[in-house]
């Protein structure tokens, strides 16, 4: 609007330049060269403010960048200072614990009534630690003492703490478990067969091997962390005592269990009782060894690798609602106190064998469930009849348990079950079905086995004893024959574990017959 008013004052009112238009002309072009330079400058003002706004957004985003990567390192190094805090309290404390002393800033204590603690110690370590320098002692230890931890982890068993050359474990701590028997009792097995096989190796090199004994007691204790600066988790009560006990009291080599223990895993494992101990504040205690694990139970029956049967039956135990266990217990204190003199062939010790040979065969027949303590317990009573009659006992024995089998837990079809069983041993057997087939040949295992003589001599006297035998050899081996010869094993198990050595026994019985017949 300027210039155009710029120019209409050059024209004048007529229009028409004036003779002095070229000035006019100058003018106005020099006012366009100066707003042109001035609206470039502005623009190039504009031009370097962006480009300084553009600098400095790029080098606070420099910055930015670099802070952040400071902040991520930093974040990264605190988190593996975090984790390793972490580690070394969980090398520590179990997870359970460090967790609650993490949030809480403490952990309670807690009582446990079923906890297995194991002791190891190694023989002669006094003399062993005087052939070594130190540094080579504690690694010689900690190599051992590695291999344990690796173990007991394997079987869910809490390390608890290493005292000079001792290792303390607990199965059960800090989480509950009914198992917890079993799993340090597999622990401790398989401690030692380690310990065996370090001993070949180093007896090969010309080395003296290091040798333990191992200790197990299962009971009720206390748990819990003390300490305020330097945390450990550890375990107080008798039972802890008692476990120490029983690794003093064992041998080398071997895995010495107490009598808790000895309840809680004799359905499972090769055990020998081997007497007494005194033990502070407890009186006297059972001892048992354990060899291994039952071979039916077993991988290719090694006795060591525990098959599918085995946790099988471990399940049954502890979640059945069927108390085999208190049953047992019943039964062989009633008869223990009840069965008449003589019996030196249907006493308990018959009751018990019968109990071992069904479970075995059963498990060799796939037998699994409860159908297993069905086949248990109609062991237990099959002959318990006897306490108050020799002929016909079965039915007695059948009402027997049918009177106590519901304070065990046992369903009324259960129960029918169990009767039918005991039914099926009468002689001549006629069993009807699986059950009752491995029933009854459980009944006379023996008869295929390598102590048939000496279990044949106690039924010899037995019979003698209530007038049912005369006193003659001959009529003696002639009726062993006979019953031989007509018995016949009804599983493919006992057919093919038991029928060659009973065919043996027919033979070896005549031979004695003819023997006897030549010499008079």
């Amino acid at each position: 609007m300027k210039i155009y008013t710029i120019i209409l004052q050059i024209l004048g009112e007529s229009g028409q330049l004036p003779d002095y238009w070229w000035i006019s002309i100058v003018v106005v072009l020099l006012i366009l060269v100066i707003f042109y330079f001035i609206y470039r400058d502005k623009l190039r003002k504009v031009y370097e403010q962006k480009d300084l706004l553009e600098s400095q957004v790029k080098q606070r985003t420099i910055e930015i960048i670099k802070q952040k990567g400071q902040v991520e390192r930093q974040k990264k190094m605190l988190e593996e200072e975090k984790e390793k805090t972490e580690k070394l309290l969980l090398n520590i404390l179990p997870r359970e614990m460090a967790d609650e002393l993490k949030n809480k800033g403490k952990a309670k204590a807690r009582n446990y009534r079923q906890v297995t603690v194991m002791f190891t110690d190694f023989k002669g370590f006094t003399k062993h630690a005087e052939n070594f320098e130190p540094e080579e002692l504690v690694a010689e230890l900690d190599s051992y003492f590695v291999k344990f931890d690796e173990i007991v982890n394997k079987y869910n068993v809490e390390k608890i703490k290493t005292i000079g050359d001792s290792y303390m474990a607990a199965g059960g701590v800090p989480i509950r478990n009914k198992s917890n028997p079993i799993d340090t009792t597999l622990a401790a097995l398989e401690i030692q067969r380690y310990m065996q096989e370090i001993k070949k190796v180093k007896e090969e090199q010309g080395q003296s091997p290091w040798e333990i004994r191992i200790g197990l007691h299962t009971g009720n204790l206390i748990a819990g962390v003390v300490g305020i600066k330097r945390f450990a988790y550890d375990i107080w009560g008798d039972t802890v005592n008692i476990a120490n006990t029983m690794e003093s009291s064992g041998e080398i080599g071997k895995v010495n269990i107490s009598e808790t223990t000895y309840e809680a895993i004799d359905e499972f494992f090769e055990t020998e009782y081997r007497g007494k101990i005194k033990a502070k504040h407890k009186g006297e205690i059972d001892m048992y060894f354990v060899h291994g694990i039952k071979p039916e139970l077993s991988i290719e029956e090694d006795g060591i690798r525990p098959n599918d049967a085995f946790w099988h039956y471990v399940n049954l135990k502890l979640y059945s609602n069927i108390n085999y266990r208190n049953a047992e217990k019943y039964i062989v204190k009633r008869l223990s106190g009840d069965l008449p003199k003589g019996l030196y062939y249907h006493g308990i010790h018959h009751t018990m064998d019968v109990c071992e040979s069904v479970e075995r065969i059963a498990l060799w027949e796939g037998v699994q469930g409860e159908d297993l303590y069905l086949l248990k317990t109609a062991a237990l009573f099959h002959d318990a009849g006897f306490i108050h009659s020799y002929e016909s006992n079965e039915p007695i024995g059948a009402n027997l348990a049918k009177e106590m089998l519901p304070n065990f837990g046992y369903t009324e079809e259960q129960i029918a079950q169990v009767i039918e069983l005991i039914e099926a041993t009468k002689i001549p057997q006629n069993p009807s079905n699986h059950l009752e087939e491995i029933m009854c040949d459980s009944d006379l295992d023996y008869l295929g086995r390598n102590d048939f003589y000496p279990i044949a001599e106690t039924l010899r006297r037995e019979l003698m004893e209530f007038g049912k035998l005369e006193d003659d050899p001959k009529k003696w081996i002639e009726m062993n024959i006979g019953f031989l010869g007509a018995h016949k094993y009804f599983t493919e198990s006992s057919r093919k574990r038991r029928g060659p050595e009973k065919r043996k026994r027919i033979e070896e019985l005549k031979q004695k017959l003819e023997e006897i017949e030549t010499a008079s």
